[in-house]
């Protein structure tokens, strides 16, 4: 076999690792991530957009407009603020045992990868509300139960001033087995007496197990040694 099949195949092997790696990056876990759909026309407080749930209490939707769940200036709790991404998004209190929310993931977590969690956070800017927060993030069983019957992901946040608006926080994190059997990503707001907005949510994989690449590189090589003995063959016959 000469330099010129060997360094094809290899490119191959490579160039379906990068895909297989790119892929995975690309694809939100997380549906209706910015909150725009909606089942109804629904106007007031504790209500949630399609695909998400409240788990206890009643976390609130907003719209720039007031047409569904709250308009910003309802008990002047976001006066002035605007979606970051389209016209709606979503805040949770942290006090009163706490407005929990969430949603069952498109796919459960895969073993030993690693995890991008990121969101854009804004500060409510009511006088008794505005105050640093975030939000914890746990994979439950959709159990009231936290943080006992949930997998701890890490902390979203957390916000310091109403002025810096809307801002990107994220964090990363590996799967782990016990992570790979549940599929119910839950939002814990957290922070003193906070009530923290949130838009444009996304769970992605940033990175495979090595593991994963050595086996694509190793069925690139069984292709490496197939082409090699067939170019034996036909140069024999």
């Amino acid at each position: 076999m000469n330099n010129q099949y060997l360094a094809s195949t290899l490119c191959v092997s490579v160039l379906l690792i990068g895909l297989t790696t790119a892929g995975s990056a690309s694809a939100n876990l997380i549906k209706n991530s910015s909150f725009e759909d909606v089942s109804s026309a629904a106007t007031g407080q504790g209500i949630m957009p399609s695909e998400w749930v409240k788990v206890n209490v009643s976390p609130d939707t907003y719209s720039n407009d007031g047409s569904y769940g709250l308009a910003p200036y309802n008990f002047n709790n976001f006066t002035g603020v605007t979606a970051y991404d389209g016209i709606k998004w979503v805040a949770g209190w942290s006090e009163a045992g706490q407005e929990r929310f969430g949603q069952n993931l498109t796919a459960t977590l895969s073993e030993g990868s690693e995890y991008t969690m990121s969101g854009f956070l804004h500060q409510a800017n009511r006088s008794d509300l505005n105050n640093p927060g975030g939000y914890e993030l746990y994979l439950t069983d959709f159990s009231y139960d936290l943080p006992s019957s949930g997998e701890y992901l890490g902390f979203l946040g957390q916000t310091s001033s109403v002025a810096d608006g809307w801002l990107e926080y994220s964090f990363v994190f590996t799967a782990t087995t016990e992570m790979a059997d549940l599929s119910f990503l839950m939002f814990a707001p957290t922070g003193p007496n906070a009530y923290p907005g949130l838009d444009n949510v996304s769970l992605t994989v940033s990175a495979v197990p090595a593991p994963a690449a050595i086996w694509l590189l190793g069925f690139g090589l069984i292709g490496l040694i197939g082409l090699t003995k067939y170019k034996k063959r036909n140069v024999s016959v």
